[in-house]
């Protein structure tokens, strides 16, 4: 005969069955009102494959990065590529010297490599050299928007090339279309430079601000730079509870 007893120890319940030797087939029996003691189990939720937990960094970083300084760094080099391509031309003719001008636009390949760089690996040093070579940059933009405009309002290559003769302007009329449109986009360019650098300029200087003022405050963010580094890591100290 199969006999069962119920023990409860410490909100654990204990089933005992005692089984004839001969009833081995007979099942193991729980009760139900120890099935109901049972307590119910709940599902965990593993987390997606793809979830970046947020990272911890300080204050000023957070503020420099706000300003996204890597895509301004590189809107700032390729400006400055194109800029000095157009400044090349004043080698193949003497009437393009005025181009030659805009080779001075090499400040914004430094500007924006610095910044790129800033935006990689932020430290105090780099956010100086940021706010500096993109003030000098600030500088040759609005002077280069200033040259283009004079450019523009001047008279047009193709008189420079007739000498005034009648009938001479009209075969060149393709030349002065090519030379004005190239001539707008640059200045659209160069404002655009003068944009980007103020803007770099402003998010140096809050960041450098930050950091005179007082010891940096870790700060929680959600999307990252897996290169990015903490200003001043030697300076950095966990906040107290």
């Amino acid at each position: 005969m199969t006999s069962t007893s119920i023990t409860t120890v410490g909100g654990v319940v204990i089933v005992t069955q005692v089984i004839p030797q001969d009833d081995t087939s007979i099942p193991l029996q729980v009760p139900a009102a120890a099935a109901t003691q049972q307590a119910p189990l709940t599902a965990t939720k593993a987390p997606p494959t793809d979830f970046i937990p947020p990272a911890k960094m300080d204050d000023k970083t957070a503020t420099f990065l706000r300003g996204q300084p890597h895509e301004l760094g590189v809107v700032q080099i390729f400006i400055g590529v194109l800029c000095i391509l157009l400044s090349l031309t004043a080698a193949f003719s003497p009437m393009l010297i005025l181009h030659a001008a805009l080779s001075l636009a090499v400040a914004f390949l430094a500007s924006g490599s610095v910044t790129v760089a800033a935006g990689r690996r932020t430290s105090v040093r780099l956010v100086w050299a940021s706010l500096v070579l993109n003030l000098i940059s600030v500088l040759i933009s609005l002077a280069g928007v200033a040259y283009v405009c004079w450019m523009l309002a001047g008279p047009p290559l193709s008189n420079v090339i007739c000498g005034g003769l009648d009938g001479c302007v009209g075969r060149f009329w393709v030349l002065n279309v090519a030379i004005y449109g190239l001539l707008s986009l640059f200045l659209i360019l160069l404002v655009l430079q003068t944009c980007v650098a103020v803007t770099v300029c402003v998010f140096s200087g809050k960041t450098l601000r930050r950091h005179n003022l007082g010891p940096p405050v870790m700060v929680r963010v959600d999307e990252h730079d897996s290169d990015v580094a903490l200003l001043d890591n030697e300076e950095v100290t966990p906040n107290s509870p």
